[in-house]
C-alpha cells in the first residue's frame, strides 16, 4: 500500500514538472511582465528620508510634593488641585500628546504645514517639493480634492493625524527612559525641521500647562494659608508653596522642560526607502508563483473536465 502511495506521489510530482515545462513560455512571459512592472513601479516611487532625534526626560522632578500634600488631608483634592506632578507623568503625557489629534492639528496650523503634509508627493531634481495638483490648486490657493461626505475638502484633524501616523514613529525605552522620535518625509531638510519643531512645541506645551496649573495651585494654597491658624498645617502649606515656586521657576526659565536633547534631529543624507531592489525581487518572485499556479490550475481543471 505504501509503495502504491509513493508511486502516485512520484507520478504527481512528475506531472506537475511536465506541466510547468510545457507551459514555460507562458510562465516566462508572466514573470517578465511582473519584472518590468516592478521596475517601473520602483523607479517611480519617491525617495523617503528619515530624520531621528534622541531625547531624555529632564532630571528634575516634583514628585516630592506627593508626600507633602498628604499632610493637607483632603484640602487640595476638594479644591481640585493636583500637587503630585512629576517627571514621569509629564513624559508620558508628552508622548501621548505627540500622537493626539488636537496637538498635531495645532502644530500644523501654527507652522502652516498643511499643504506640504497632505499634498506633497515627492521632490524634483533640485530637491524642491512637488505636489499633487488634484488635491491643491496653487493658482487659487484652495483645496480641490475629491472627497465624499462627511469628509471635508479641506483636510481635517483626522487627516492630519492619519498622515502623521504614517511618517512619525515614537520609541521609548522603559529602562533608560530614552525616547527616540523618527520622521520620514520626501525632503530631508523638512524631515529634520519638523522633528525639531515637534520637540520644541511639545516642550513648550507641557511647560505652559504646568505654569498655568502651578500658578493656580499657589493661589489656592495662599488662600488656604490665610484661612488656617493651625501651625502644623501652615508649615505644610509653606513647604508645598516653596516646592510649587521651584516648579514655576524651572518652567519659566527652562526651554527643554520635559525632554533634554541627547542627539539633535539628524539631516538624513541617505534615503530610508523605497528598497527598489527588494521590491523588484519580491514582485518578480510573486509573478513566478502566480504564473505557476495559473498553468497548474488550468491544466488540472481541463483534466477534470475531460474525465
Amino acid at each position: 500500500m505504501k509503495n502504491n502511495d509513493l508511486t502516485l506521489k512520484e507520478v504527481s510530482l512528475k506531472e506537475i514538472w511536465q506541466v510547468l515545462m510545457v507551459n514555460k513560455l507562458i510562465i516566462t512571459s508572466i514573470v517578465a511582465l511582473f519584472a518590468i512592472a516592478s521596475v517601473v513601479i520602483a523607479i517611480n516611487l519617491p525617495n523617503m528620508y528619515r530624520s531621528e532625534i534622541k531625547l531624555l526626560p529632564s532630571g528634575d522632578s516634583t514628585s516630592s510634593l506627593s508626600s507633602l500634600a498628604g499632610s493637607l488631608g483632603g484640602l487640595a483634592s476638594l479644591a481640585g488641585v493636583n500637587l503630585s506632578g512629576g517627571k514621569q507623568g509629564n513624559t508620558l503625557l508628552a508622548i501621548e500628546m505627540l500622537t493626539s489629534r488636537s496637538f498635531l492639528e495645532k502644530f500644523v496650523v501654527k507652522h502652516d504645514l498643511l499643504v506640504d503634509l497632505i499634498a506633497a508627493e515627492g521632490i524634483d531634481k533640485k530637491g524642491k517639493l512637488t505636489y499633487n495638483e488634484k488635491l491643491y490648486d496653487f493658482g487659487t490657493k484652495t483645496w480641490i480634492r475629491d472627497v465624499h461626505y462627511p469628509k471635508p475638502v479641506i483636510p481635517s484633524a483626522e487627516d492630519i493625524h492619519l498622515r502623521f501616523s504614517e511618517i512619525l514613529v515614537i520609541e521609548s525605552n522603559a529602562k533608560t527612559g530614552l525616547v527616540k522620535l523618527s520622521l520620514t518625509f520626501f525632503q530631508p531638510f523638512i524631515a529634520q525641521q519638523w522633528l525639531t519643531l515637534l520637540t520644541q512645541d511639545i516642550n513648550a506645551f507641557i511647560k505652559n500647562k504646568d505654569i498655568i496649573e502651578t500658578t493656580k495651585n499657589i493661589d489656592f494654597l495662599r488662600e488656604a494659608l490665610a484661612k488656617t491658624e493651625n501651625k502644623a498645617m501652615q508649615e505644610s502649606v509653606y513647604q508645598i508653596i516653596e516646592e510649587q515656586m521651584k516648579t514655576l521657576m524651572l518652567a519659566k526659565v527652562r526651554d527643554n522642560y520635559v525632554f533634554n536633547i541627547v542627539d539633535p534631529a539628524t539631516f538624513p543624507e541617505i534615503k530610508a526607502s523605497p528598497k527598489r531592489a527588494l521590491i523588484c525581487i519580491a514582485t518578480t518572485l510573486f509573478g513566478m508563483l502566480l504564473a505557476c499556479m495559473f498553468v497548474l490550475i488550468r491544466h488540472f481543471y481541463r483534466k477534470s473536465l475531460s474525465r
